[in-house]
């Protein structure tokens, strides 16, 4: 029974002596899923369908496109498509090239250089991160606290043979 609760206080342990306790609960760099969206069809069929669908709006869409991306028919038909199948993902991917582009290294460093108050921007982040690592820390506690006290509720008992 000894040996089964201590096991059960490993996870809770191992977070409470983790080094990196204060980063266990940030996203950073690219690690989003390279897609947000089911893959049942591409981009080029997206764009069709659309452009079935909506001939005017999609011929508006592209000549903007076009225009202000100075993108050639193909490129820009290609971009609205990727846009139609995976609208989150294109605007996570469209985020991360243009804070590469800036030079910026995370989200965090981008926000608060286009703030009108850094330091306000920068505490509210802070702030942000904080709680939700002390959310996460107290589940994590909850439910090892649980398990062990599941393990000393119904003890294991060798089936006799």
């Amino acid at each position: 029974m000894k040996s089964r609760t201590i096991i059960a206080c490993v996870p809770l342990l191992l977070v409470l002596l983790s080094q990196s306790v204060a980063n266990a609960f940030v996203v950073s760099g690219s690690h989003f899923r390279q897609s947000t969206a089911l893959s049942v069809f591409g981009p080029a069929q997206a764009a069709a369908i659309e452009k079935r669908k909506n001939p005017q709006k999609f011929e508006s869409t592209i000549q903007g496109l076009m225009k202000t991306k100075g993108l050639t028919r193909e490129q820009a038909e290609k971009r609205y498509g990727e846009f139609l199948v995976d609208p989150d993902g294109f605007a996570l991917a469209a985020a991360e090239a243009e804070r590469k582009e800036k030079g910026y290294k995370n989200w965090e460093e981008q926000a608060i250089a286009k703030s009108d108050d850094p330091e306000a921007t920068r505490a509210r982040i802070e702030a942000f991160k904080n709680k939700n690592r002390t959310r996460g820390i107290i589940i994590m506690i909850l439910f090892s606290a649980a398990a062990v006290a599941n393990s000393v509720m119904n003890p294991y008992v060798p089936p006799v043979n």
